[in-house]
């Protein structure tokens, strides 16, 4: 019973969501946002377990003195400083002096969002290109069309994206005396219409694949995702 009651569970409330789709009926409708409304409430759960499992792993990786364990402290510090700003009544914050309490602006919770994780986001995915670019620098081997195609793509965007892009096409538009498609023009056509085009594509595969894994799921035939072979 522990694989057939998931199945038929999944099988359920997967055939409810493609009807309420399709089926324009109030009743229909109502029980597809009841649904709904219950997928918030276990996405809420889910989001509470990943929290305890994130705790519980950095825990136990202090307690054994693992390698780079002096790193979970101050995760698990912030963690809860963050959770224990979301919790606390906002009424406590503002008779500490905050502006403000809670989620809103202003408040503790949001001067720590705003000023310690959004630059910290940014300067990860900006060393992230760094290492993209220097890793694809060192992949390159252009021994095909293909791969030249790419390559040259790729070095236009990358210098088209910049301020020094433009300068160099100035400079150049400028040495000739002709007005030529600067960089960042065409690092722009490049994103606006190849680079669109081949993402829609991608898009449409990968839509694809999730509507035949999706039904496989709901039909039973992929059984993976409930601890089936």
């Amino acid at each position: 019973m522990r694989r057939e009651i998931p199945l038929f569970l999944t099988i359920f409330f997967g055939c409810m969501m493609v009807i309420g789709f399709f089926v324009p009926h109030p009743i229909v409708n109502e029980a597809r946002s009841r649904v709904e409304e219950w997928t918030i409430i276990l996405a809420a759960a889910a989001v509470v377990l990943g929290v305890a499992n994130v705790a519980r792993i950095h825990m136990h990786k202090i307690s054994r003195r693992d390698r780079d364990f002096q790193y979970s402290f101050p995760l698990l510090f912030a963690l809860f400083l963050m959770i224990l700003l979301g919790i606390v009544p906002k009424d406590w914050i503002t008779s500490m002096g905050f502006p403000a309490g809670g989620t809103d602006e202003g408040s503790p919770f949001d001067w720590l969002y705003n000023n310690a994780y959004v630059p910290m986001q940014g300067t990860m995915f900006a060393l992230l290109a760094f290492y993209i670019a220097s890793a694809a620098f060192r992949a390159f081997r252009i021994r095909t069309v293909e791969a030249a195609l790419l390559a040259i793509t790729a070095v236009l965007v990358m210098i088209g994206r910049v301020p020094v892009g433009g300068s160099i096409s100035n400079w150049f538009n400028g040495l000739i005396h002709l007005d030529l498609w600067t960089l960042p023009e065409i690092q722009q056509w490049i994103m606006d219409i190849p680079n669109l085009a081949a993402k829609r594509a991608i898009l449409i595969g990968a839509a694809l694949g999730a509507i035949a894994t999706s039904l496989k799921i709901i039909l039973g035939i992929e059984r993976s995702a409930i601890g089936g072979d």
